[in-house]
């Protein structure tokens, strides 16, 4: 039969490990928040009373004493795997995230550029068309000038040529 008060007794080296982690979070987070550095804080003296609290409870209930408390058994490795493991798949979880953070940030930026160069672009294929505009109406403006001209000219000529006048008979 399992006793189940031993194996809750004796997770006191995997809750001392937790309240580390909660210690090492608070460092991370102290500058940034103060709510969050006070609840890594609390959450570091809570889990060290319950691993003072278990290790004394197992002397208490003669599970060990504390000559014979260093060597761990097998629950104890049990709970101190799962609390590591536990640690190392939020530590990944947290990398893998700010890696995904920069990819994204990478890609907003390069999406940004790419719509920078279509914006200029736009912009010089808009400045061209005005540019062809203008020089197409400035050439039809000439033409215009040019025939206006040439009928002047052609006016002129009449004019000034002699009248000649023929009677008839």
């Amino acid at each position: 039969m399992v006793d189940w008060k031993y194996m809750l007794l004796a997770q006191y080296p995997a809750v001392l490990i937790l309240a580390v982690y909660f210690l090492v979070k608070y460092t991370f987070v102290r500058k940034l928040s103060a709510v969050r550095s006070i609840l890594w804080v609390l959450l570091f003296g809570a889990s060290l009373a319950v691993s003072v609290l278990f290790l004394f409870f197992g002397v208490h209930f003669e599970y060990w004493t504390l000559k014979t408390l260093f060597p761990l058994g097998v629950a104890s490795w049990i709970g101190i795997a799962l609390i590591l493991i536990a640690i190392v798949a939020r530590v990944v979880h947290l990398i893998e995230k700010k890696r995904n953070q920069k990819l994204m940030e990478k890609e907003l930026r390069k999406a940004a550029k790419e719509k920078d160069a279509a914006v200029a672009e736009a912009e010089q294929a808009g400045r061209r068309a005005a540019q062809e505009e203008a020089e197409a109406l400035r050439l039809t403006k000439a033409a215009n000038a040019a025939d206006a001209e040439a009928k002047e000219s052609e006016v002129a000529k009449e004019a000034a040529a002699p009248i000649e006048l023929k009677l008839e008979e």
